[in-house]
């Protein structure tokens, strides 16, 4: 109800932003959402952003509830769709077509509905998509070059934001309440970053050894490098690489802000030439593969992705996967881990893709997750023989185990000699 109201309120730029995205056919939402927020008060953004992201993860859905394309009737129906619109269930379960009614009921393509089913089987396919349109957690890591966990909280109390620890990641805390950390005091002294604790999961799991050499070889904007250079406590040295010139001066900036002096971010391709990476061969204690991916376990976050993604895509990232994998093996020292995450839910981007790499690398083992970070610690997280970290279980494993986060994979592999 009380959504329902504050809906109304903000109508014209949640409105103007969904117009946005769809005008452009779908681009990041957040950089939909700077501009559409640069006109929205402070006590709205929270508000306009939920809006926004409602309008166009429902996109297929209130186009079949409103029976019409403009976002003014799509509105309406989100309106009714947020007051729990009977009349528009016993809609959908006339529609004839399984796949299509899914498709419509989820609000994704019918060809994700297809890749779905044809991955988890049809008894796993209609929870996992609901997965992909719950309301995500807000999860903050704790920089621990800079503060603790306790201290972390205190001072984000003292702002207004209440917290409490993640269940399972060391240095996270899930946020209360609408306020956004990244206009604390806090955050802009670096004591703390916005990531989901999954993702906090997989930097535990790449656990690197003291004063070690470790790589991060998708690094991106460096969410994960973060995190490693915080395991590494300042020693050691951490190399991120990343193709994009603009996301590695962004992981420049924020380590700056984060205190990680011993992290260098380099432009390199991992699948470019071999003599581009020849003076690191073998060298590395730990090589993160972080891999580009369909994104689906983060989904929730970008909504967009679902509208943006093609069917072909899959097979296309299934390949440069392998390709990254093979290319980052060279790196990794003996007795090193190669370290490989997806946040993807498909077994194709997870456990099917190891199998694949294994089976090419016969002078690599896999190293279970559960041994990295102990029984307690991947409980609900990992998969059933606990040898992979594994979120969104669909095998029939009561759900609840993994606290609300995204959908990641993550393997350790050990380069035996």
């Amino acid at each position: 109800g009380c959504m329902h109201d504050e809906a109304r309120r903000v109508r014209p730029l949640g409105v103007r932003a969904y117009d946005d995205a769809r005008a452009r056919s779908w681009p990041f939402m957040s950089d939909v959402l700077e501009d559409a927020l640069r006109g929205a008060a402070e006590e709205d953004r929270a508000v306009v952003t939920a809006v926004a992201q409602a309008l166009v993860r429902y996109d297929r859905l209130l186009g079949f509830a409103s029976g019409s394309v403009t976002s003014d009737a799509r509105f309406d129906a989100l309106l009714a769709l947020l007051r729990g619109d009977t009349d528009l269930t016993p809609r959908l379960a006339r529609i004839h077509d399984p796949t299509e009614r899914l498709g419509t009921t989820y609000s994704v393509p019918d060809w994700l509905v297809e890749v779905v089913c044809g991955e988890l089987g049809e008894a796993a396919t209609a929870a996992a998509l609901a997965r992909m349109n719950e309301p995500p957690p807000r999860v903050a890591r704790v920089n621990t070059l800079k503060t603790t966990r306790e201290a972390c909280a205190a001072a984000l109390a003292e702002e207004g934001i209440d917290s409490r620890p993640t269940a399972h990641a060391a240095q996270g805390l899930m946020l209360e309440g609408r306020r956004s950390m990244f206009r604390t005091q806090a955050f802009a002294r670096g004591e703390l970053e916005g990531q989901d604790e999954a993702s906090q999961l997989v930097a535990e799991l790449v656990a690197p050894p003291p004063r070690s050499f470790v790589m991060d070889a998708c690094a991106g904007a460096g969410g994960k490098t973060l995190a490693l250079a915080a395991l590494l406590a300042g020693k050691g040295k951490l190399l991120a690489i990343d193709t994009s010139r603009g996301k590695l001066e962004e992981l420049r900036r924020r380590a700056r802000r984060a205190g990680a002096s011993s992290v260098e971010a380099r432009e390199v391709d991992l699948l470019g030439p071999a003599d581009a990476l020849k003076e690191l061969e073998g060298r590395a204690s730990r090589v993160l593969v972080d891999a580009p991916c369909t994104g689906l376990g983060a989904i929730r976050r970008n909504p967009e992705a679902r509208w943006r993604l093609r069917k072909d895509d899959l097979s296309r990232l299934v390949a440069t996967q392998a390709a990254l994998c093979k290319s980052a093996a060279r790196l990794v020292a003996p007795r090193g881990r190669l370290v490989f995450a997806t946040c993807s839910f498909l077994p194709s981007e997870g456990e099917v893709a190891i199998d694949f790499f294994l089976s090419e690398h016969p002078d690599f083992k896999v190293v279970t997750a559960r041994d990295v970070l102990g029984r307690a610690r991947t409980e609900g997280v990992a998969t059933a023989d606990g040898k992979y970290l594994r979120t969104w279980r669909f095998d029939g494993t009561p759900d609840g185990g993994d606290a609300g986060m995204d959908g990641f994979f993550a393997a350790v592999l050990r380069r035996v000699e």
